[in-house]
């Protein structure tokens, strides 16, 4: 693998993606390889302004058990595009590094509506917009409609908190430097929830070939999950190389990092180093949650 800096200087003699006058504050990168089909555009019902469902009476159903966790252990991964494996890399992808992360959990699955159906009753999580069933068939589906802040305050809650990028890619890809979580075969339905196969969300595990190294479900597909960082197309050429934290937010960039291609994401978005920005103030259908938390000394 080339070093950081070989691949900073090759990258300063071609085309890196820099921001251009549509990608300030506030908007994303839109366009038909968008993974939910452009975040800054929706139904009315996915937008900052649409108002949120009630939470319905589940009457006796019982408690949804919290989400079970993997342990990722300490140590060193390969962060970003992996050319000897993947040639889909795009330029925010690069260049591709070493990164030593302490150790953290992550949960197995994304967050169920059943389970954050709890949260609403609870008082500490707002209900979502849209696609709200989680006292009937699809409460075992991924709640979706859901903004930044409320996957913030649902983690919290749980006493977790989003992952960083770079422990969701860990927990995704492991330490080969993967293409995919379930390594380098070629993406599919049997694999992942991805665009042309369901058409919606399926209930959270229900692709156990895609299972990651370390045991975590649905890394590919089924929806996107928020992260924790903010995002910047150049965050790799100077970042961190011992837990990067992300970048600060900045009159330019100050939208957030969505992981793991959804339901309506095309091959591409389903790759371990995939990655876009995405408006925390939208209600997407494709995006979800799944949360993280410190290991234990």
């Amino acid at each position: 693998m080339l070093s950081r800096l070989s691949l900073v200087a090759a990258c300063s003699l071609t085309a890196c993606r820099m921001a251009g006058p549509n990608e300030l504050v506030g908007t994303v990168h839109g366009g038909q390889d968008h993974p939910d089909g452009g975040a800054a555009s929706g139904a009315p019902e996915e937008l900052p302004t649409a108002s949120r469902l009630a939470n319905p009476n589940c009457g006796a159903a019982p408690p949804a058990a919290p989400s079970a966790v993997v342990d990722v252990p300490a140590g060193a991964f390969t962060m970003g595009c992996n050319p000897a494996v993947d040639e889909e890399c795009r330029s925010d992808e690069d260049p591709g590094h070493d990164v030593a992360l302490k150790a953290f959990r992550i949960d197995v699955t994304e967050v169920t509506q059943a389970q954050y159906y709890a949260c609403v009753a609870s008082g500490a999580c707002l209900a979502p917009t849209c696609d709200w069933d989680p006292c009937g068939a699809r409460a075992n589906h991924p709640v979706v409609c859901v903004s930044r802040v409320d996957a913030i305050a649902y983690c919290t809650q749980q006493q977790k908190r989003l992952p960083t990028e770079a422990e969701w890619e860990k927990a995704a890809r492991g330490t080969t430097g993967a293409k995919f979580p379930w390594g380098n075969d070629p993406v599919d339905c049997a694999h992942a929830n991805l665009a042309g196969c369901m058409n919606g969300t399926e209930p959270v595990g229900s692709h156990p070939s895609g299972i990651s190294p370390y045991g975590a479900l649905d890394m590919a597909g089924n929806v996107v999950e928020w992260t924790a960082d903010v995002y910047n197309p150049t965050y790799y050429v100077t970042s961190p190389l011992a837990d990067p934290p992300g970048p600060a937010a900045t009159p330019q960039y100050g939208s957030f990092v969505g992981r793991g291609g959804g339901w309506n994401s095309t091959e591409i978005w389903q790759r371990a180093s995939a990655r876009d920005d995405y408006e925390g103030t939208y209600f997407k259908k494709t995006f979800g949650i799944r949360c993280a938390s410190d290991t234990a000394t």
